[in-house]
């Protein structure tokens, strides 16, 4: 009897403490569900509040940037060409006022400014291509060579000077550059330099290959002529935009004398010429 009695209480007590556990567990289900949903409207709440923010901060700043304000400064802005500026204001005007007038005068700026773009580049395109054009050209029909040489100046070998001049054939395009002392007495030069406000550059040559040397009637000459490296290139680019450009043939003795705008227009001519030539562009 005993035993059955303690046996009906241990199932009595196993099945309320399962009852509980089962309440507790819905209980628990219960507010966690409350609470998902009390954060959702939240989130609900806290994102229409956040758009709220959004649209008047957007109004604010439409009041801000009015196109009055936007605009006060852009025909200025469109005399001194500057485009990004006035594409900040245009960007600004559809965003805060897409039906304001001032976007067509903006567009119209922009627009104006391109098209004057276009035509500059039309313009040194032109330019470029005049560039071969107005130079003397002479062909070397066994070796299958143009060259070409400025024809503001004639690089005579009895002179004093300093010229470049360009050499092409079938597979590629070249520049050389010349330089000539003139006189009544030898200098027997084994350097070469030019040079311009304080920045000189030696000018590296052959002593048997690329200089020569004549004379005639108690006058003497002596010169060189040699190819133009990707170095030399690059000095001479600076060198004939320079100020008080010079060249020196020094040996025994030293010739110094300063390169005349008839030379160093030639120059220039030449080595546009040469870039136009050496990018296919002719």
């Amino acid at each position: 009897m005993k035993k059955s009695l303690l046996l009906i209480l241990t199932i009595a007590a196993t099945t309320m403490s399962s009852c509980n556990d089962k309440n507790a567990q819905n209980d628990e289900g219960a507010l966690r569900a409350k609470a998902e949903t009390e954060n959702a409207v939240l989130r609900a709440k806290v994102d229409s509040l956040q758009s709220v923010v959004e649209q008047l901060q957007t109004e604010l700043e439409g009041y801000m940037f009015s196109p009055e304000k936007l605009c006060a400064d852009a025909e200025q802005l469109f005399k001194d060409t500057n485009e990004s500026k006035l594409k900040e204001i245009l960007e600004k005007l559809r965003k805060y006022h897409p039906e304001a007038n001032e976007i067509k005068i903006i567009e119209g700026y922009l627009k104006t400014i391109a098209d004057n773009r276009a035509k500059e580049q039309e313009r040194i395109r032109a330019e470029r291509m005049k560039a071969v054009d107005v130079l003397r050209k002479e062909y070397d029909d066994v070796n299958g060579i143009t060259w070409y040489y400025s024809k503001t100046t004639t690089h005579r070998v009895w002179s004093n000077m300093s010229s470049l001049y360009i050499g092409k054939n079938s597979s590629k395009v070249w520049l050389r550059l010349k330089m000539s002392y003139y006189g009544d007495d030898w200098i027997f030069f084994d350097s070469a330099y030019l040079s311009y406000e304080g920045n000189t550059h030696t000018i590296t040559f052959d002593e048997y290959r690329e200089k020569e040397t004549e004379n005639s009637g108690g006058m003497v000459w002596e010169w060189l002529d040699v190819s133009v490296d990707a170095n030399l290139l690059s000095y001479l680019r600076d060198f004939v935009n320079g100020k008080n450009p010079k060249m020196r043939l020094s040996g025994k003795y030293s010739e110094t004398r300063n390169l005349s705008a008839k030379e160093i227009k030639s120059m220039q001519e030449i080595l546009l010429a040469y870039d136009v030539l050496i990018n296919g562009e002719r």
